[in-house]
């Protein structure tokens, strides 16, 4: 349940519920719905009254200009039941001379003042004020302020009621709103009997108390029924909501918090939940987190195992150096004491370019992440990588061939400084591998796809099979017999693949043969290329 209710699943209901609850308040507030309906019920009494008061001036008899009541009554009686109303026949004079409601009803609902309370404390007043409010808010019975009080008249008594006079003075129906000492609504409409041309009489058509207060409650309590049905529903729609987006946002944030806490420990062995199959935006969160948790736990093993092949390669000479130290005391001759020097010069160069090397490496992707792409020229790039080769290649008399599209320049967009440098090693490379007095061939060309390629060719005796592959790894190392141990680091060419795989590219050796000589023939040279986007 809290994980069901948390942050996420408490918002869900809360934007669920608001706009059902503005709607709700927003139909509660509209006082309109009162006034039109007490206005609607004004027009039926009006019609009702007027009805009643034509059909006892018609069918009743008079005495002398006087309403006979006694034969009036059982015509107000026999109407009365479908108006559904209270009716009372008023005379002349404005003497209650018959009322459908019975007597012994009317001696009981006489009112003559509301009861008086004994005074409370303020606090309790505001407690009460505040009480009221809220129960008329959610009733809707919301009071009548304002109103004068309602009160009855005894049979055989003088009215005392306006609208009754007025009805008779004024010739009109007339009507009055008063409330009982109970708070109720009790609308009374007032139409004259006429006999002629003179007023006999009133009919008074009136409204029992809290009938327009019970149809306004009914609504609002409707109101309330309807809005807990949809807030139940709201709620069952957030929680299945929350269920199908909180829940898998949790489980995914708690792996993601295993990993953290797994310290050391490969992030390859963190379990993120598979959500793929969803097609939406958790779907694509749970791809990109377990993408991300498998990236770093490569680069994580990749850092390890790069600190292991460091402290490797770094012990083989620190070893020859401590080997040389000892050793030198024991030395009788100078030419011995040379040689061991020279094996000293010869293990500190070693660890001067290793380590200079390892911190390129490590530096590497940072760099990279760093430094923008921008279009150049292939054939420029060239120009410049056999510039800067020249001392090497031309010191064993070999010769560089320049390939490129006579179409126009090839252009490709990437880090200049960068893939020069692999360029530059691959020249390297090819010119310790190559016979003297051969050829390097520099080829850049693009693909149909639009891939751009560029390959470093020699004419030396090639990679071993085996080892097209692992001649990429760090630390590997597979020199000529007539160079010296330890003029190179291993890390150019593992360099070089890490610099292309950076562009988006990849990097491959393969062996040169002729085109119809056997796979399994001498090569005739090595070739390194390099595809790159376009």
């Amino acid at each position: 349940m809290r994980r069901l209710w948390g942050t996420l699943g408490r918002r869900i209901l809360f934007v669920n519920l608001l706009g059902l609850i503005a709607l709700m308040f927003g139909v509660m507030m509209v006082n309109q719905s009162r006034d039109e309906l007490v206005d609607m019920r004004v027009e039926g009494m009006k019609t009702a009254a007027r009805l009643l008061a034509a059909a006892v001036a018609q069918h009743a008899e008079t005495r002398d200009g006087r309403l006979d009541v006694e034969q009036a009554f059982p015509i107000v009686t026999a109407l009365a039941p479908p108006v559904e109303m209270r009716v009372q026949l008023y005379d002349r004079q404005g003497r209650l001379g018959a009322d459908t409601r019975d007597a012994g009803d009317v001696e009981a609902a006489v009112i003559l003042g509301a009861p008086l309370e004994a005074p409370a404390s303020q606090p309790v007043q505001t407690a009460r004020g505040l009480w009221r409010g809220i129960s008329a808010f959610v009733t809707g019975r919301s009071g009548h302020g304002g109103l004068d009080l309602y009160r009855e008249t005894r049979p055989a008594a003088i009215t005392s009621d306006q609208e009754i006079w007025d009805a008779m003075s004024l010739v009109q129906e007339t009507e009055a709103r008063r409330v009982n000492s109970r708070g109720e609504l009790i609308v009374s409409v007032a139409a004259p009997i006429r006999l002629a041309y003179s007023v006999i009489g009133t009919v008074v058509v009136s409204t029992d108390g809290g009938d327009i207060d019970d149809i306004l409650a009914e609504g609002r309590g409707s109101l309330w029924r309807m809005f807990l049905v949809a807030a139940a529903v709201s709620a069952a729609l957030s929680a299945l909501l929350a269920a199908t987006i909180a829940k898998p946002i949790e489980k995914l944030a708690e792996a993601a918090e295993a990993g953290a806490e797994a310290g050391s420990s490969p992030l390859t062995a963190v379990r993120i939940p598979d959500y793929s199959r969803r097609g939406d935006e958790i779907g694509h969160l749970s791809v990109a987190l377990r993408a991300m948790t498998g990236a770093l736990g490569r680069r994580m093993n990749a850092v390890e195992s790069f600190a292991a092949d460091v402290a490797h390669e770094i012990k083989n000479p620190l070893t020859s150096l401590r080997s040389a130290v000892e050793t030198m005391p024991s030395a009788r001759t100078e030419a011995q004491r040379e040689r061991l020097l020279e094996v000293i010069r010869s293990d500190v160069g070693r660890l001067d370019r290793l380590v200079t090397d390892i911190s390129n490496a490590s530096r590497l992707d940072a760099e990279l992440q760093r430094e923008e792409q921008a279009p150049f020229d292939v054939g420029a790039l060239f120009d410049a990588v056999i510039d800067v080769t020249r001392p090497n290649w031309e010191a064993r008399g070999l010769r560089v061939v320049r390939r490129l599209p006579e179409n126009g320049p090839l252009i490709l967009r990437g880090v200049e400084g960068r893939l020069g440098q692999v360029l530059r090693n691959l020249v390297d490379n090819a010119v310790s591998f190559s016979p003297e007095g051969g050829a390097l061939i520099l080829r850049g060309w693009r693909e149909p796809g639009g891939e751009v390629r560029i390959s470093v060719e020699d004419q030396g005796p090639g990679v071993p099979e085996e080892n097209l592959e692992s001649v990429f790894q760090r630390f590997y190392s597979e020199r000529p017999a007539t160079e010296d141990f330890g003029q190179h680091s291993g890390l150019g060419l593992a360099i070089s693949r890490q610099i292309v795989e950076a562009h988006g590219g990849r990097i491959w050796a393969e062996n040169v043969r002729p085109p119809d000589a056997p796979p399994d023939s001498p090569p005739q040279g090595a070739r390194f290329q390099a595809a790159l986007p376009g």
